[in-house]
């Protein structure tokens, strides 16, 4: 996957090296200096918006670089953000800030490239993987030296930022940060081309993709199995907006494709999984009687999520007696616990990093916190007015039509607007207290009230 190419007077130029992964970047219009003239022309006249240079020095396995202040990893990551965000451009390890090409140790070429791609996906959100090539480029003394060209695009989709939080962008040879208002522009427009569950899903292929799924889904909504589809497989996913080929890179998975049909969503999208507390009080105060995080595809997510909240010990159940004995049953309506789960999953904000649906079960009531504010201009009042909701995740609640239940035998969604109505009435039948509907921060919560000992009204 990674090309080598030594320079002399017969240089050819062989294909470009592959792309390890795309990641919603758009390819330049050309390799950027692939020309050896070009190159070399471009290290004389030293550092801009498009070229940086690194020098290396290693400390047993540990990368440094020569006049560069705090971590390299930081700094690296800082390169890599901050050209995406601007127009592209290329890294040049083994090239002092003095335009001097002083190479790299070959021994240690593999410490190089794994801290480098390290750098690209664990400190760059979302991650970058970028176009690695090692040459060899003629030292002062004409002597060939080894170095390292990473070549990063320009974001299509994205505005990258380093682990920390920092938007950057390249003025000249320098880095900054975006400023507020820039950075409001720049999500706005980068986020025109296509809607978030469209996009390439960072670091995604069609492999990843759970076929046995796929298949089981097709078969439950058209009766027979995709592979009697007639249509190639890329080109069905492409129909229904699981994947997309840009240019002539590999397909990948979209978004949503990840989400629906990928065993493990989180590997692409940061905190696409549901975490459960359960405390034996009333309080969040961090000492958990029981704690489980539910992963899988978000119809998974919402299944086994139902089906801990309604079978837990430690979830409210009441009992009653009856001829055939004792009954045991959730103090919870199904129905609306359901309703309240898959709103938190379709209608949360998939591109809010490090957040993720949380459920808190306490002993008298069960709350469902969504990492993202209500949608457009909805507020708690429109949704208790009965206001149809705008979702945000639009083709998965299409496709949620499509998946029923175990536990209520209901699909996850009926696409009639109704679904907080429905948690309403059935937590008003169960309990006899409406849910309250809280936005706090960046985040909304839903809480539903357990009923009580009596036995619920017809």
């Amino acid at each position: 996957m990674l090309g080598f190419t030594t320079f002399s007077p017969t240089y050819q130029k062989p294909p470009k090296a592959q792309y390890l992964f795309v990641n919603g970047i758009t390819s330049k219009e050309s390799d950027m200096y692939d020309d050896v003239a070009e190159l070399l022309r471009e290290i004389a006249a030293g550092e801009d918006t498009y070229l940086e240079f690194k020098e290396v020095r290693f400390q047993g396995d540990k990368v440094r670089f020569a006049s560069e202040e705090g971590k390299a990893t930081s700094a690296i990551a800082e390169v890599l953000v901050s050209l995406a965000n601007t127009e592209g451009g290329v890294v040049l390890f083994g090239v002092n800030k003095a335009r001097e090409i002083v190479g790299l140790e070959p021994e240690r070429r593999d410490v190089l490239e794994q801290f480098v791609i390290n750098c690209a996906l664990n400190n760059c959100v979302p991650e970058i993987e970028p176009c690695l090539d090692w040459l060899l480029l003629p030292g002062a003394d004409g002597v060939d030296r080894l170095c390292l060209k990473v070549e990063i695009d320009k974001a299509r989709f994205y505005v990258h930022q380093t682990v920390d939080g920092r938007f950057l962008k390249r003025v000249g040879s320098h880095r900054r940060l975006i400023p507020a208002e820039q950075l409001g522009r720049l999500l706005a427009t980068r986020r025109l081309p296509a809607p978030f569950e469209e996009r390439p899903a960072p670091g995604s292929r069609i492999e990843d993709l759970n076929l046995a799924k796929l298949d089981a889904y097709h078969r439950a909504r058209f009766e027979r199995p995709y592979a009697e589809a007639s249509l190639p497989l890329e080109q069905l996913l492409n129909n229904w907006k699981l994947a997309i080929q840009i240019e002539d890179r590999p397909w990948q998975l979209t978004n949503l494709g990840v989400l629906l049909f990928c065993d493990w969503p989180e590997r692409f999208l940061v905190g696409a999984y549901v975490d459960i507390a359960v405390y034996a009080h009333d309080t969040p105060d961090g000492n958990t009687v029981d704690a489980k995080r539910i992963t899988g595809t978000v119809p998974e997510q919402i299944e086994k999520t139902l089906e801990y909240v309604l079978v837990s010990p430690y979830a409210a159940i009441r009992s009653t007696k009856s001829g055939m004995g004792r009954l045991d049953e959730s103090r919870y309506s199904p129905v609306a616990l359901q309703e309240s789960i898959v709103n938190a999953l379709v209608h949360r904000d998939y591109e809010l990093t490090g957040s993720q649906v949380i459920v808190y079960v306490f002993p008298d009531r069960i709350e469902v916190r969504n990492p993202s504010g209500l949608h457009n201009t909805l507020t708690p009042e429109n949704l208790y007015a009965g206001c149809q909701p705008i979702r945000r995740n639009q083709h998965m609640a299409g496709f949620l039509r499509d998946f029923k239940s175990s536990r209520t035998g209901r699909a996850y969604m009926e696409m009639r607007g109704e679904g907080f109505l429905t948690v309403l009435r059935e937590s008003w039948r169960l309990s006899g207290r409406w849910p309250e509907l809280k936005v706090v921060g960046q985040s909304i919560g839903l809480t539903l009230f357990s009923a009580s000992d009596e036995p619920p009204n017809a």
